[in-house]
């Protein structure tokens, strides 16, 4: 808009000065042609002064006004008598007339002498009739210019706006095929553009192409991203985020009629044991080989999937099969986890339970009811499977039946004491530092087979029998130490939160310490950060009492909570135990390592020993050791075994 103001000033400005050239030069051929009418007149006034015989001033008079129309006129004799005056430029002349004069190109008065001299003739022609009309000419040659730009401006600037309107829903219709990625440069919307926007269609070429470019790096880029996004990293197979997607999208708003097959789940019971007692490492290739098992019976079967759920549950949706079919495939399971149970000298490897599913079974009650049956096949043998055949969990009867089950072992497991201890050193870091051997709880039935212990606690604590079991664990302690005559050794004992927040299981422990008054003080009670954080009055009465009796604590999984020092500060523990997530590859972990020292500091002005658990190689060890903690413990170290 302002370019447009620009352009019609200067067009206005160039208008006037046309205009006024015009007019200049027109004020010079009206002088031009004046100035001939008044050479014309002297030359007819010659005339008439010369045929007048009777010399007669006032005759003369007459005939040159009848002849020529006169501004002024004045007759003298030879010696100068005025004979005759006449002057009208008293009277109003024409515009034009005043402006020639101003301009200096009007006409001057003219002396004529008659041949006999008797007679002086100055006359000056009157030009109104001619001037006149002349004035409105000039007007209008002033300001045709300028109307004949402002009208030109006018239509160019209405032009332009529809030009530029047209252009405008051209250029908008390009755009929208860009926006939906399709091809432009054969568009016959480029066909519609006028000459003069060649160089808008290169430019809106070379966009369509740029985008639909960049359009496909990012349909590329997203579709890499989705993939990593949906993806587990340790085993390459799709997560939790995209199973849930899957079966929303491929069952229950299946265009299909009646979709139907099994939803199976399988727990692998045993990772935390085995991150715990061999470290990580070993967790993640038991979760790798777990996931190749599971990858080759599953893709057996038309359609298939297998996801990793969550660090220790894989789900598999297998369409199109029965009930029936479903137990093949378990056997199949099964046998396959039997063998690299045996390979890698475990206990147990996972329990399986399977669901079948149908477009109206909402996949929350389906997981509910597969959870369900992995209770009950965790109650039946090593590696077992349960087929849930009634979802729902609020009317199945099998639920309770399983919680029966379990709590009939547990009570089998604390009646006979069917429970073996192994020990895990660890390595004080030099001689001023405190260390001891932690003990770790392996249940079994009265057959020998060994119960999955991470199920069989979480069991325990569902059905409040977990203090009963720590009761059993101390008093199976207490009988190595005297039996084995240990009594020299330091052995860290796991306690539940349960049990360190019971006051039963309190005022018994205090009695039994106080009893045991010599060993008492040779064992250290190791209770989780979490825990000591879910009842702060109950944790502070425990550690009290246990360090009355002469007992000693450590805090284990230290680092996963947000505990102040100040915490611990009103706690008073001995030890901490930092979780094995902050010792993991701790040589390359920078920020972990300033963690560790920052916590190393801090705990030794209070008094707090530091260890370290899951130390599995000598280079996280000798780093550990640099940044002062005063004890490591793991499969480097030495791994659980019996005394």
């Amino acid at each position: 808009m302002n370019k447009l103001r620009n352009l019609l000033v200067i067009q206005f400005v160039s208008g006037i000065f046309i205009g006024l050239i015009v007019v200049i030069v027109g004020l010079f051929m009206t002088s031009a042609l004046i100035e001939q009418q008044q050479i014309e007149n002297t030359k007819l006034v010659q005339v008439l002064a010369d045929n007048n015989i009777t010399g007669d001033a006032k005759v003369l008079s007459k005939q040159l006004k009848d002849a020529i129309d006169l501004e002024s006129l004045l007759i003298k004799d030879r010696e100068g008598n005025q004979l005759y005056s006449f002057d009208d430029t008293s009277a109003v002349r024409p515009t034009l007339a005043t402006l020639l004069v101003e301009v200096d190109l009007y006409t001057k008065p003219r002396t004529v002498a008659t041949n006999s001299g008797n007679l002086i003739i100055k006359f000056h022609s009157s030009y109104a009739a001619v001037l006149a009309p002349l004035f409105d000419v000039f007007l209008g040659l002033f300001f045709l210019p300028v109307i004949v730009i402002l009208v030109s401006f006018g239509l160019f600037k209405s032009f332009v706006k529809v030009t530029f309107t047209q252009t405008s829903e051209l250029i908008a219709e390009v755009i929208t095929k860009i926006s939906k990625n399709k091809p432009i440069d054969n568009s016959d919307t480029f066909k519609k553009f006028p000459l003069q926007f060649g160089a808008t269609i290169s430019a809106l070429k070379r966009l369509g192409k740029f985008v639909n470019n960049t359009l496909s790096e990012f349909e590329k880029s997203s579709s890499e991203l989705k993939i990593e996004a949906f993806k587990d990293s340790l085993t390459n197979l799709p997560n939790r985020t995209r199973f849930v997607e899957y079966f929303e999208s491929e069952i229950i708003n299946s265009d299909k009629q009646a979709p139907f097959g099994v939803l199976a789940l399988l727990r692998a019971t045993e990772l935390q044991h085995i991150n715990q007692s061999k470290g990580y490492q070993e967790g993640d290739k038991y979760i790798k080989g777990l996931s190749e098992i599971l990858s080759k019976v599953i893709h057996t079967y038309n359609g298939a999937t297998i996801y990793r759920l969550n660090g220790s549950d894989f789900g598999m949706i297998i369409p199109n099969i029965t009930i029936k079919e479903a137990d093949s495939m378990a056997q199949n399971i099964h046998s396959r986890l039997n063998e690299f149970m045996r390979a890698s000298e475990l206990s147990a490897i996972g329990s399986t339970g399977i669901v079948s599913y149908g477009k109206d079974k909402p996949l929350g009650e389906l997981l509910a009811a597969a959870d369900t049956a992995i209770s009950l096949a965790q109650t039946k043998h090593v590696n077992a499977w349960h087929i849930q055949k009634d979802s729902n969990l609020q009317q199945s009867s099998t639920s309770a039946f399983g919680n029966q089950n379990w709590r009939n072992i547990i009570d089998e497991v604390i009646q006979k004491a069917n429970v073996t201890l192994l020990f895990q050193p660890i390595n004080a870091a030099n001689r001023s530092s405190k260390a001891y051997t932690e003990v770790y709880s392996r249940f079994k039935l009265d057959d020998g087979q060994m119960l999955p212990t991470a199920s069989f606690l979480a069991m325990a604590e569902k059905l409040n029998r977990v203090v009963d079991i720590d009761r059993m664990i101390v008093e199976k302690v207490f009988e190595i130490i005297k039996t084995k005559n240990m009594a020299d050794k330091f052995f860290g004992i796991n306690i539940s939160p349960a049990s360190a927040h019971n006051d039963q299981f309190m005022i018994w422990l205090e009695r039994r310490l106080l009893k045991e008054a010599n060993l008492a003080t040779k064992l250290i009670f190791e209770i989780s950060e979490f825990g000591l954080q879910q009842n702060v009055n109950s944790s502070r009465r425990f550690i009290d009492m246990l360090h009355r009796a002469g007992s000693r604590v450590t805090v284990e999984k230290f680092g996963v909570g947000i505990t102040s020092f100040k915490f611990f500060q009103e706690l008073k523990p001995d030890f901490i135990k930092l979780d094995g997530s902050y010792t993991r590859d701790i040589a390359d972990e920078k920020n972990n390592q300033y963690f560790i020292r920052m916590i190393v500091d801090l705990s030794h002005r209070i008094g707090v020993n530091v260890l370290a658990e899951c130390v599995e190689t000598q280079e996280e060890k000798h780093v550990l050791e640099k940044l002062f903690v005063d004890g490591c413990q793991g499969y480097y170290i030495g791994k659980p075994a019996p005394l």
